[in-house]
C-alpha cells in the first residue's frame, strides 16, 4: 500500500495533521482532556476507548495527543483500493472480525505484526476493542484484538521495556448534535507485561478472558456507563432528570454528577425492584413525551423560567443578524451538510459529516469568499467580512442550539403538566432512599 511504514513520518500528514485537529476542535464548543498523568512514558502504549460516535471518536482521540498515532479500523473499510490507500496514508490499519469469515481473519496476522512493530518503534496503537460504535452509555462485548496485539508485543520486546493498554473513556454531551462537547479520559493503565506474568499460564488463551474483564471494568469507570440494557432508556431518562438538579459547567464535573446518578439509580433498583421498575417507565414516558414537544431537559430545574425566555429572547434577536450573514456566507457548507445528514440512515455520523464538510468543502469555499470579499470591497471591509464569514459555520449550529434550547424554555413555561411530572419523579425517586 506503500513504500513507507504506517508509524514513520511523512511529510504530506504532517502538514495535514494540524488542519485535521484544527477541525476537529472546532467541531465541539468545548473538547478537555484529562488524565494525561496516566499516559506511561517507560514503555510500549496501546489505547482502549470506548466507541459510541463513528469517525468523531477517533478524531478526537487523535487531536488528544500531539505525537504519532496509528489505529484500527473495520477491515470492509478496506475493500476499496483507492480507500485503503488514503486509510493507511491516515495512519488506519484493517482489522478483520469473526463476522468477516475465517480466510479474511487469517490476514490479521499481517496487521498484527504491523501492531506489534508499530509499538515497537514507540508510536502507539489506538484500537476499539468493541468492534464497532453504538450510541450509548454502555458497552458492547469486548473484542479480543487489544489483548491479543499486547500478548504479541509482550513476546516479542516484553523483556526491554513493559508493553501498557491505556483504558480511555470518550463522553459527549450530545451523540447527534454537531458543536456539542467531549471530553476524554485516560484511565490508570493495564501494565500488560506484569499481568501476564501474575497469570502464570501456559497458553495465550487463558489471558484473553481475564485481561478483556479487567479492560472493560476500567474502561466502564471513566464515562457514564449504564450496564442495564433492559432498563436503559428509563434509567438514562432519570440519570438526565437527577443530574439536571446539580449542574455545572465542568465536563468533568459533569460526568461524575451523572456518574453518581447512575449509581443511585442501580442501588435503588437492587434493593427496590418493583417500585424503580414504575419510576423507570415513567422516567422514560415523560422523556420521549418532552422529546416529542421539543423539550430538553436543560430546561428544567431553572429558576425563573419567564425571565429565561425574555433574555434568552433579547439575545436571539441581537445574534439574529449575524446568524443571517452566516446563512449566506456558509450557504454551500450547511447545505451541503443537511442534505447528507438526511441521507444518511445512522444519525451517529451527523458529527461526522459536519466535520467532513468544514475540512473538504471549507479549505475551498472559504478563500473562494475572500477572493470574492477583496476583489469588491475596500481592504478594511473584505477583510473584516472575511473574518466573520471564515466563523460562520460553526456560529450557525452555535445559534440553532442556543434557539432549540429557547424555544424548549418557552415551551415548558406553557406546560404545567410537564413539570409537575418532573418534580413528581424526583420526589418519588428521593423518597425510596
Amino acid at each position: 500500500m506503500g513504500k513507507n511504514k504506517i508509524y514513520e513520518k511523512d511529510w504530506k500528514y504532517t502538514c495535514l495533521r494540524p488542519f485535521v485537529d484544527w477541525c476537529t476542535r472546532r467541531s465541539y464548543r468545548r473538547i478537555q482532556v484529562q488524565g494525561e498523568e496516566n499516559l506511561p512514558t517507560d514503555g510500549a502504549i496501546l489505547l482502549s476507548p470506548n466507541h459510541s460516535n463513528t469517525l468523531m471518536d477517533a478524531l478526537v482521540m487523535l487531536q488528544a495527543y500531539k505525537k504519532e498515532t496509528v489505529f484500527g479500523a473495520r477491515a470492509d473499510m478496506f475493500n476499496n483500493p483507492f480507500i485503503a490507500r488514503i486509510m493507511f496514508f491516515l495512519r488506519i490499519l484493517p482489522m478483520v472480525r469473526q463476522r468477516d469469515g475465517l480466510r479474511n481473519v487469517l490476514k490479521n496476522h499481517d496487521t498484527q505484526e504491523t501492531i506489534v512493530e508499530t509499538l515497537e518503534h514507540g508510536v502507539r496503537f489506538c484500537m476499539f476493542p468493541e468492534g464497532r460504535h453504538r450510541t450509548m452509555h454502555s458497552l458492547l462485548p469486548l473484542g479480543k484484538g487489544t489483548m491479543r496485539a499486547a500478548v504479541a508485543a509482550n513476546e516479542k520486546f516484553g523483556n526491554d521495556r513493559p508493553i501498557y493498554i491505556v483504558p480511555v473513556g470518550i463522553e459527549y454531551g450530545d451523540y447527534f448534535r454537531y458543536r456539542s462537547t467531549c471530553l476524554v479520559t485516560y484511565g490508570k493503565p493495564i501494565n500488560a507485561t506484569d499481568f501476564i506474568k501474575g497469570l502464570n499460564v501456559e497458553n495465550d488463551a487463558q489471558i484473553m478472558e481475564p485481561l478483556k474483564r479487567e479492560i472493560a471494568e476500567r474502561m466502564s469507570g471513566l464515562f457514564t456507563y449504564i450496564k442495564d440494557d433492559e432498563n436503559y432508556k428509563g434509567t438514562w431518562a432519570l440519570t438526565k432528570m437527577l443530574a439536571s438538579e446539580k449542574r455545572t459547567c465542568s465536563l468533568a464535573g459533569r460526568l461524575e454528577t451523572n456518574r453518581a446518578a447512575v449509581a443511585e439509580i442501580e442501588k435503588a433498583i437492587a434493593e427496590r425492584p418493583e417500585e424503580m421498575a414504575q419510576i423507570l417507565e415513567k422516567a422514560a414516558a415523560l422523556d420521549a413525551a418532552t422529546d416529542k414537544a421539543g423539550i430538553s431537559i436543560h430546561s428544567f430545574n431553572r429558576k425563573c423560567l419567564v425571565g429565561r425566555c425574555v433574555w434568552k429572547g433579547l439575545l436571539s434577536i441581537l445574534g439574529l443578524p449575524y446568524f443571517l450573514f452566516g446563512a449566506v456566507a456558509s450557504l454551500p457548507m450547511w447545505a451541503l451538510a443537511t442534505f447528507l445528514r438526511r441521507k444518511i440512515k445512522d444519525k451517529a455520523f451527523g458529527n461526522t459529516v459536519g466535520f467532513g464538510v468544514k475540512l473538504g468543502l471549507g479549505a475551498i469555499w472559504y478563500p473562494i469568499v475572500a477572493a470574492l470579499a477583496f476583489i469588491f470591497a475596500p481592504c478594511q471591509y473584505a477583510l473584516a467580512g472575511s473574518l466573520l464569514a471564515f466563523a460562520s459555520y460553526n456560529y450557525l449550529y452555535d445559534y440553532t442550539e442556543f434557539m432549540r434550547r429557547f424555544l424548549s424554555d418557552c415551551r415548558l413555561a406553557t406546560r404545567k403538566d410537564f413539570r409537575s411530572r418532573f418534580e413528581q419523579l424526583q420526589k418519588d425517586f428521593h423518597n425510596l432512599k
